[in-house]
Protein backbone atom coordinates (compact mmCIF):
# COMPACT_ATOMS: atom_id res chain seq x y z
CA UNK A 1 0.00 0.00 0.00
CA UNK A 2 1.52 3.52 -0.80
CA UNK A 3 1.24 5.94 1.78
CA UNK A 4 -0.86 8.37 0.16
CA UNK A 5 -3.39 5.08 0.04
CA UNK A 6 -3.09 4.98 3.99
CA UNK A 7 -3.49 8.52 4.62
CA UNK A 8 -7.21 7.92 2.61
CA UNK A 9 -7.79 4.17 4.53
CA UNK A 10 -7.11 6.29 7.83
CA UNK A 11 -8.89 8.95 7.00
CA UNK A 12 -12.31 6.92 5.98
CA UNK A 13 -12.37 5.55 9.82
CA UNK A 14 -11.81 9.17 11.39
CA UNK A 15 -7.91 8.97 11.16
CA UNK A 16 -6.11 12.15 11.48
CA UNK A 17 -5.59 16.30 10.79
CA UNK A 18 -4.02 15.18 7.89
CA UNK A 19 -5.85 12.94 6.67
CA UNK A 20 -8.89 15.16 6.60
CA UNK A 21 -7.08 17.90 5.01
CA UNK A 22 -6.12 15.55 1.95
CA UNK A 23 -9.93 14.43 1.67
CA UNK A 24 -10.76 18.30 1.51
CA UNK A 25 -8.00 19.59 -0.58
CA UNK A 26 -8.66 15.85 -3.10
CA UNK A 27 -13.05 17.06 -2.82
CA UNK A 28 -11.59 20.89 -3.45
CA UNK A 29 -9.57 19.06 -6.70
CA UNK A 30 -12.24 17.13 -7.87
CA UNK A 31 -14.74 20.26 -7.67
CA UNK A 32 -12.36 22.42 -9.59
CA UNK A 33 -11.33 19.84 -12.21
CA UNK A 34 -15.35 19.62 -12.95
CA UNK A 35 -15.59 23.15 -12.67
CA UNK A 36 -12.97 23.26 -15.49
CA UNK A 37 -14.60 19.84 -17.55
CA UNK A 38 -17.21 21.55 -17.82
CA UNK A 39 -16.19 24.79 -19.02
CA UNK A 40 -13.82 22.75 -21.24
CA UNK A 41 -17.00 20.65 -23.23
CA UNK A 42 -19.16 23.54 -23.20
CA UNK A 43 -15.94 25.88 -24.71
CA UNK A 44 -15.71 22.92 -27.23
CA UNK A 45 -19.03 22.45 -27.87
CA UNK A 46 -19.04 26.50 -28.86
CA UNK A 47 -16.32 25.89 -30.71
CA UNK A 48 -17.57 23.13 -32.57
CA UNK A 49 -20.66 24.99 -33.44
CA UNK A 50 -19.02 28.03 -34.64
CA UNK A 51 -16.96 25.44 -37.23
CA UNK A 52 -20.11 24.82 -38.52
CA UNK A 53 -21.51 27.62 -39.67
CA UNK A 54 -22.64 28.27 -42.99
CA UNK A 55 -21.01 30.55 -45.22
CA UNK A 56 -23.75 33.46 -45.02
CA UNK A 57 -23.31 33.34 -41.43
CA UNK A 58 -19.61 33.48 -42.07
CA UNK A 59 -20.04 36.51 -43.89
CA UNK A 60 -22.36 38.28 -41.76
CA UNK A 61 -19.86 37.82 -38.63
CA UNK A 62 -17.14 39.25 -41.76
CA UNK A 63 -19.51 42.38 -41.68
CA UNK A 64 -19.32 43.32 -38.34
CA UNK A 65 -15.71 42.22 -37.99
CA UNK A 66 -13.49 45.36 -37.43
CA UNK A 67 -10.96 46.10 -40.67
CA UNK A 68 -7.81 45.64 -38.54
CA UNK A 69 -8.69 42.86 -36.12
CA UNK A 70 -6.39 40.09 -38.08
CA UNK A 71 -7.08 37.52 -35.50
CA UNK A 72 -10.92 37.91 -36.07
CA UNK A 73 -10.44 37.56 -39.70
CA UNK A 74 -8.29 34.68 -39.32
CA UNK A 75 -11.30 33.21 -37.60
CA UNK A 76 -13.66 34.30 -40.10
CA UNK A 77 -11.25 32.87 -42.93
CA UNK A 78 -10.24 29.19 -41.32
CA UNK A 79 -14.40 29.28 -40.96
CA UNK A 80 -15.11 29.91 -44.32
CA UNK A 81 -12.93 27.40 -45.57
CA UNK A 82 -14.72 24.65 -43.90
CA UNK A 83 -17.99 26.18 -44.56
CA UNK A 84 -17.15 25.50 -47.69
CA UNK A 85 -15.13 22.44 -47.34
CA UNK A 86 -12.35 23.50 -49.07
CA UNK A 87 -9.79 20.81 -49.49
CA UNK A 88 -6.11 20.75 -50.20
CA UNK A 89 -4.50 20.87 -53.65
CA UNK A 90 -4.18 17.18 -54.64
CA UNK A 91 -2.23 15.94 -58.18
CA UNK A 92 -3.97 15.41 -61.24
CA UNK A 93 -5.28 12.18 -62.15
CA UNK A 94 -3.75 10.92 -65.26
CA UNK A 95 -5.45 8.90 -68.03
CA UNK A 96 -4.29 5.20 -68.07
CA UNK A 97 -2.81 5.09 -71.71
CA UNK A 98 -0.54 8.16 -70.57
CA UNK A 99 1.57 8.13 -67.47
CA UNK A 100 3.56 11.02 -66.75
CA UNK A 101 6.76 9.10 -67.21
CA UNK A 102 9.55 10.90 -66.61
CA UNK A 103 10.76 10.27 -69.92
CA UNK A 104 7.78 11.17 -71.37
CA UNK A 105 7.49 14.29 -69.32
CA UNK A 106 11.26 15.22 -70.34
CA UNK A 107 10.72 14.60 -74.29
CA UNK A 108 7.69 16.46 -74.28
CA UNK A 109 9.42 19.30 -72.67
CA UNK A 110 11.87 19.58 -75.44
CA UNK A 111 9.22 19.36 -77.99
CA UNK A 112 7.55 22.20 -76.33
CA UNK A 113 10.43 24.46 -76.83
CA UNK A 114 11.46 23.51 -80.06
CA UNK A 115 10.44 25.23 -83.19
CA UNK A 116 11.06 21.64 -84.94
CA UNK A 117 6.62 21.33 -85.21
CA UNK A 118 5.83 24.08 -86.77
CA UNK A 119 5.84 24.33 -90.77
CA UNK A 120 8.17 26.95 -91.19
CA UNK A 121 10.76 25.85 -87.88
CA UNK A 122 10.22 29.06 -86.45
CA UNK A 123 7.78 28.69 -83.86
CA UNK A 124 7.07 26.64 -80.88
CA UNK A 125 4.86 26.13 -77.96
CA UNK A 126 6.39 28.24 -75.96
CA UNK A 127 5.53 31.50 -78.82
CA UNK A 128 2.62 31.51 -77.09
CA UNK A 129 2.77 30.02 -73.71
CA UNK A 130 6.07 30.96 -72.33
CA UNK A 131 7.46 30.80 -68.35
CA UNK A 132 8.27 34.42 -68.85
CA UNK A 133 4.67 35.02 -68.92
CA UNK A 134 2.81 32.99 -66.74
CA UNK A 135 2.63 30.41 -69.42
CA UNK A 136 0.46 32.34 -71.20
CA UNK A 137 2.09 35.40 -73.66
CA UNK A 138 1.01 38.92 -72.39
CA UNK A 139 -1.05 40.20 -75.32
CA UNK A 140 -4.63 40.95 -75.76
CA UNK A 141 -4.98 38.45 -78.10
CA UNK A 142 -2.47 36.08 -79.86
CA UNK A 143 -0.27 36.49 -82.53
CA UNK A 144 0.12 33.06 -84.58
CA UNK A 145 1.94 32.26 -88.04
CA UNK A 146 4.86 34.25 -88.69
CA UNK A 147 5.17 36.26 -85.08
CA UNK A 148 8.49 36.54 -83.81
CA UNK A 149 10.00 36.54 -80.05
CA UNK A 150 7.95 35.78 -77.07
CA UNK A 151 5.35 38.24 -75.35
CA UNK A 152 4.92 42.18 -76.11
CA UNK A 153 7.85 41.41 -78.92
CA UNK A 154 5.16 39.51 -80.84
CA UNK A 155 2.61 42.45 -81.43
CA UNK A 156 2.23 43.03 -84.68
CA UNK A 157 4.64 40.38 -86.19
CA UNK A 158 2.56 37.81 -87.73
CA UNK A 159 -1.12 36.57 -87.89
CA UNK A 160 -3.66 38.12 -85.37
CA UNK A 161 -5.54 35.59 -83.87
CA UNK A 162 -9.30 35.99 -82.51
CA UNK A 163 -8.73 34.96 -78.76
CA UNK A 164 -6.44 35.77 -75.22
CA UNK A 165 -3.91 33.21 -75.22
CA UNK A 166 -5.00 31.22 -71.77
CA UNK A 167 -2.06 30.27 -69.59
CA UNK A 168 -1.45 26.40 -69.39
CA UNK A 169 -0.75 26.43 -65.82
CA UNK A 170 -3.38 23.56 -63.78
CA UNK A 171 -4.80 22.77 -67.48
CA UNK A 172 -4.24 18.86 -66.20
CA UNK A 173 -7.67 19.76 -64.30
CA UNK A 174 -9.63 21.03 -66.51
CA UNK A 175 -12.03 18.97 -68.24
CA UNK A 176 -12.62 21.12 -71.37
CA UNK A 177 -9.49 22.68 -73.48
CA UNK A 178 -10.00 26.00 -75.33
CA UNK A 179 -11.65 29.33 -74.85
CA UNK A 180 -14.75 27.16 -76.28
CA UNK A 181 -14.03 23.89 -74.78
CA UNK A 182 -13.95 22.52 -78.77
CA UNK A 183 -11.24 19.38 -77.12
CA UNK A 184 -11.75 17.48 -74.28
CA UNK A 185 -8.11 16.29 -73.04
CA UNK A 186 -4.57 17.63 -73.06
CA UNK A 187 -3.50 14.89 -76.42
CA UNK A 188 -6.16 16.46 -78.52
CA UNK A 189 -5.44 19.75 -77.41
CA UNK A 190 -1.57 19.72 -77.92
CA UNK A 191 -2.61 18.65 -81.46
CA UNK A 192 -4.69 21.00 -82.92
CA UNK A 193 -2.45 24.35 -82.78
CA UNK A 194 0.64 22.18 -84.56
CA UNK A 195 -1.46 21.98 -87.99
CA UNK A 196 -3.54 25.20 -87.43
CA UNK A 197 -3.07 27.27 -90.56
CA UNK A 198 -3.28 30.15 -88.45
CA UNK A 199 -0.95 29.25 -85.96
CA UNK A 200 1.99 26.56 -86.03
CA UNK A 201 0.92 26.15 -89.63
CA UNK A 202 2.71 22.42 -89.58
CA UNK A 203 0.85 21.26 -93.24
CA UNK A 204 2.29 17.82 -93.16
CA UNK A 205 2.46 14.61 -90.77
CA UNK A 206 4.83 12.64 -92.71
CA UNK A 207 7.37 16.34 -93.04
CA UNK A 208 7.06 16.60 -89.46
CA UNK A 209 7.84 12.95 -88.24
CA UNK A 210 10.67 13.03 -91.02
CA UNK A 211 12.45 15.83 -89.48
CA UNK A 212 12.46 14.27 -85.86
CA UNK A 213 13.02 10.88 -86.93
CA UNK A 214 16.37 12.21 -88.47
CA UNK A 215 17.58 13.83 -85.57
CA UNK A 216 19.54 11.47 -83.50
CA UNK A 217 18.78 12.66 -80.07
CA UNK A 218 14.71 12.72 -80.86
CA UNK A 219 15.62 8.93 -81.84
CA UNK A 220 16.82 8.61 -78.19
CA UNK A 221 13.90 10.36 -76.53
CA UNK A 222 11.08 8.70 -78.16
CA UNK A 223 12.83 5.05 -77.80
CA UNK A 224 13.24 5.58 -73.94
CA UNK A 225 9.43 7.39 -73.62
CA UNK A 226 7.50 5.03 -75.69
CA UNK A 227 9.90 1.74 -76.47
CA UNK A 228 8.66 -1.38 -75.82
CA UNK A 229 10.12 -4.08 -77.97
CA UNK A 230 13.78 -3.01 -78.58
CA UNK A 231 12.88 -2.38 -82.27
CA UNK A 232 15.57 0.61 -83.49
CA UNK A 233 13.56 1.72 -86.37
CA UNK A 234 12.25 4.90 -85.16
CA UNK A 235 8.76 3.46 -85.53
CA UNK A 236 8.20 4.97 -81.73
CA UNK A 237 7.81 8.97 -83.55
CA UNK A 238 4.60 8.56 -84.59
CA UNK A 239 1.65 11.41 -84.26
CA UNK A 240 0.02 9.87 -80.86
CA UNK A 241 3.54 9.80 -79.65
CA UNK A 242 4.21 13.52 -79.95
CA UNK A 243 0.77 14.39 -78.67
CA UNK A 244 1.43 12.28 -75.44
CA UNK A 245 5.18 13.64 -74.85
CA UNK A 246 3.27 17.28 -75.29
CA UNK A 247 0.50 16.35 -72.68
CA UNK A 248 2.72 14.54 -70.25
CA UNK A 249 4.85 17.48 -70.03
CA UNK A 250 1.99 20.06 -69.69
CA UNK A 251 0.39 18.08 -66.88
CA UNK A 252 3.21 18.54 -64.80
CA UNK A 253 2.71 22.44 -65.12
CA UNK A 254 1.12 22.67 -61.68
CA UNK A 255 0.84 25.73 -59.63
CA UNK A 256 1.14 23.83 -55.83
CA UNK A 257 2.48 26.43 -53.54
CA UNK A 258 0.69 29.89 -52.99
CA UNK A 259 0.00 31.48 -50.25
CA UNK A 260 -3.64 30.77 -49.81
CA UNK A 261 -2.37 26.71 -49.89
CA UNK A 262 0.12 27.71 -47.22
CA UNK A 263 -2.80 29.38 -45.34
CA UNK A 264 -5.10 26.24 -46.20
CA UNK A 265 -2.40 23.95 -44.71
CA UNK A 266 -2.34 25.84 -41.53
CA UNK A 267 -0.11 28.72 -41.71
CA UNK A 268 -1.78 31.48 -40.35
CA UNK A 269 0.93 33.60 -41.46
CA UNK A 270 0.54 33.53 -45.06
CA UNK A 271 -2.05 35.51 -45.88
CA UNK A 272 -1.89 39.58 -45.08
CA UNK A 273 -5.05 41.12 -42.93
CA UNK A 274 -6.32 42.45 -46.56
CA UNK A 275 -5.91 39.18 -48.29
CA UNK A 276 -7.88 37.57 -45.19
CA UNK A 277 -10.59 39.84 -45.78
CA UNK A 278 -10.60 39.46 -49.55
CA UNK A 279 -10.89 36.04 -49.30
CA UNK A 280 -13.97 36.60 -47.25
CA UNK A 281 -15.14 38.85 -49.75
CA UNK A 282 -14.56 35.59 -52.89
CA UNK A 283 -16.29 33.15 -50.50
CA UNK A 284 -19.37 35.55 -49.75
CA UNK A 285 -20.71 38.98 -51.28
CA UNK A 286 -18.14 38.83 -53.87
CA UNK A 287 -20.10 34.99 -54.86
CA UNK A 288 -16.23 34.65 -56.73
CA UNK A 289 -16.36 30.83 -55.23
CA UNK A 290 -19.87 29.78 -57.37
CA UNK A 291 -17.39 29.47 -60.38
CA UNK A 292 -14.38 29.52 -59.34
CA UNK A 293 -14.15 26.77 -56.96
CA UNK A 294 -11.16 25.94 -55.16
CA UNK A 295 -8.58 24.05 -54.81
CA UNK A 296 -8.15 24.63 -58.62
CA UNK A 297 -10.78 28.20 -58.49
CA UNK A 298 -12.72 27.18 -61.62
CA UNK A 299 -15.88 24.68 -62.22
CA UNK A 300 -14.96 23.23 -65.57
CA UNK A 301 -18.50 24.39 -67.66
CA UNK A 302 -18.96 27.14 -69.97
CA UNK A 303 -20.83 30.77 -69.31
CA UNK A 304 -21.62 33.56 -70.83
CA UNK A 305 -20.59 36.73 -68.38
CA UNK A 306 -21.44 39.36 -71.08
CA UNK A 307 -18.03 40.51 -72.21
CA UNK A 308 -18.14 43.85 -74.50
CA UNK A 309 -16.37 43.77 -77.43
CA UNK A 310 -14.55 47.19 -76.21
CA UNK A 311 -13.82 49.33 -73.20
CA UNK A 312 -15.87 52.21 -74.72
CA UNK A 313 -19.16 53.41 -72.90
CA UNK A 314 -21.96 51.70 -74.80
CA UNK A 315 -19.64 49.19 -76.37
CA UNK A 316 -22.03 45.49 -77.18
CA UNK A 317 -21.67 42.01 -76.90
CA UNK A 318 -18.66 40.93 -77.77
CA UNK A 319 -19.12 39.07 -81.57
CA UNK A 320 -17.36 35.90 -80.65
CA UNK A 321 -20.01 33.14 -80.30
CA UNK A 322 -17.52 31.04 -78.44
CA UNK A 323 -19.20 27.68 -77.92
CA UNK A 324 -22.06 28.44 -79.95
CA UNK A 325 -19.55 27.40 -82.61
CA UNK A 326 -19.30 24.60 -81.37
CA UNK A 327 -22.38 22.76 -80.96
CA UNK A 328 -24.20 25.15 -83.69
CA UNK A 329 -26.64 26.37 -81.16
CA UNK A 330 -28.01 30.56 -80.77
CA UNK A 331 -28.04 29.49 -77.10
CA UNK A 332 -24.63 28.52 -76.68
CA UNK A 333 -23.36 32.66 -78.12
CA UNK A 334 -20.98 34.34 -76.08
CA UNK A 335 -20.16 31.24 -73.80
CA UNK A 336 -16.75 30.52 -72.85
CA UNK A 337 -14.58 28.17 -70.23
CA UNK A 338 -14.43 29.43 -66.88
CA UNK A 339 -10.25 30.16 -66.78
CA UNK A 340 -8.83 29.25 -63.30
CA UNK A 341 -7.10 31.50 -61.23
CA UNK A 342 -3.72 30.20 -59.52
CA UNK A 343 -1.17 33.25 -61.00
CA UNK A 344 -3.82 35.21 -62.21
CA UNK A 345 -2.07 38.49 -61.53
CA UNK A 346 0.65 37.05 -63.80
CA UNK A 347 -1.08 36.11 -66.98
CA UNK A 348 -2.85 39.98 -67.91
CA UNK A 349 -4.93 40.71 -69.92
CA UNK A 350 -8.17 38.89 -69.58
CA UNK A 351 -11.32 37.61 -70.62
CA UNK A 352 -11.81 35.32 -74.09
CA UNK A 353 -10.54 38.89 -75.93
CA UNK A 354 -8.42 40.38 -73.67
CA UNK A 355 -10.31 43.63 -73.02
CA UNK A 356 -9.42 43.87 -69.58
CA UNK A 357 -5.97 44.44 -68.51
CA UNK A 358 -6.48 44.60 -65.00
CA UNK A 359 -7.43 42.77 -62.10
CA UNK A 360 -8.88 45.59 -61.08
CA UNK A 361 -10.78 46.01 -64.30
CA UNK A 362 -12.46 42.55 -64.11
CA UNK A 363 -13.34 43.14 -60.85
CA UNK A 364 -15.04 46.46 -61.77
CA UNK A 365 -16.86 44.16 -64.52
CA UNK A 366 -18.41 41.42 -62.30
CA UNK A 367 -19.08 44.10 -59.40
CA UNK A 368 -21.76 45.74 -62.07
CA UNK A 369 -23.04 42.47 -62.52
CA UNK A 370 -21.62 41.59 -65.76
CA UNK A 371 -22.84 42.79 -69.35
CA UNK A 372 -26.08 43.07 -68.67
CA UNK A 373 -25.50 45.41 -65.50
CA UNK A 374 -24.08 47.61 -68.10
CA UNK A 375 -26.90 47.74 -70.22
CA UNK A 376 -24.93 45.71 -72.59
CA UNK A 377 -27.60 43.14 -74.44
CA UNK A 378 -26.70 39.46 -74.12
CA UNK A 379 -28.42 36.41 -75.37
CA UNK A 380 -27.77 34.32 -72.34
CA UNK A 381 -25.84 35.87 -69.80
CA UNK A 382 -24.83 33.52 -66.50
CA UNK A 383 -27.75 33.67 -63.88
CA UNK A 384 -25.01 33.32 -61.51
CA UNK A 385 -23.28 36.91 -62.81
CA UNK A 386 -25.22 39.41 -60.95
CA UNK A 387 -24.54 43.02 -59.42
CA UNK A 388 -22.23 43.26 -56.01
CA UNK A 389 -22.32 46.11 -54.76
CA UNK A 390 -18.45 45.89 -53.61
CA UNK A 391 -17.29 49.17 -52.07
CA UNK A 392 -13.98 50.57 -53.37
CA UNK A 393 -11.92 49.25 -50.38
CA UNK A 394 -13.73 45.72 -50.92
CA UNK A 395 -12.60 45.57 -54.41
CA UNK A 396 -8.84 46.34 -53.23
CA UNK A 397 -9.04 43.88 -50.69
CA UNK A 398 -10.24 41.31 -53.52
CA UNK A 399 -7.95 41.84 -55.43
CA UNK A 400 -5.25 41.28 -52.87
CA UNK A 401 -6.35 37.77 -52.23
CA UNK A 402 -6.78 37.69 -56.05
CA UNK A 403 -2.81 37.76 -55.69
CA UNK A 404 -2.48 35.66 -53.21
CA UNK A 405 -3.26 32.37 -55.68
CA UNK A 406 0.27 33.72 -57.27
CA UNK A 407 2.66 30.51 -57.33
CA UNK A 408 5.79 30.59 -54.54
CA UNK A 409 7.89 28.13 -56.97
CA UNK A 410 10.12 28.97 -59.77
CA UNK A 411 8.83 28.90 -63.35
CA UNK A 412 9.86 26.26 -66.14
CA UNK A 413 13.18 26.86 -67.05
CA UNK A 414 13.73 27.40 -70.69
CA UNK A 415 16.59 24.84 -72.08
CA UNK A 416 19.69 26.45 -73.57
CA UNK A 417 19.20 24.55 -76.33
CA UNK A 418 17.10 21.75 -78.12
CA UNK A 419 17.74 18.83 -80.15
CA UNK A 420 16.74 20.30 -83.27
CA UNK A 421 19.38 22.97 -82.87
CA UNK A 422 17.13 25.15 -84.30
CA UNK A 423 16.77 28.68 -82.18
CA UNK A 424 14.82 28.47 -78.99
CA UNK A 425 11.90 30.83 -78.99
CA UNK A 426 12.78 33.33 -75.58
CA UNK A 427 16.25 32.61 -74.95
Amino acid sequence: MSSTEGIFDRGRHGGSRVARWWRMAVTGIVLLSIGTGGWFWWERGRSEGASALGTAEWVEIARRTSLEDRAAWVRVGRGMLQSEAVQPYTSPVEPIHNRGEAARVELGYQLFFDPILSGDQTMSCASCHHPAYGMADGLPRAVGRGGRGIGLQRAGTGKGLLRNTPSLYNVAFNPLQFWDGRAGSLEEQALIPIFAEDEMHQGSVTEMLRRLRAIPRYRELFKAAFGVDGRDDASEISLPNVTRALAAFERKLNITDTSFDRFVRGQDESLTTAQLRGMALFFGQGQCVVCHIPPHFHDGVLASTGVPVSLEKGAPLDTDPGFAAVIRRRDGFGQFKTPGLRNVSQTAPYMHNGLFRTLEEVVEFYNDGGGRGRGIEVISQDSKVAKLNLTEPQRRDLVDFLRALDSLESPPIVPARVPSGLPVVGR
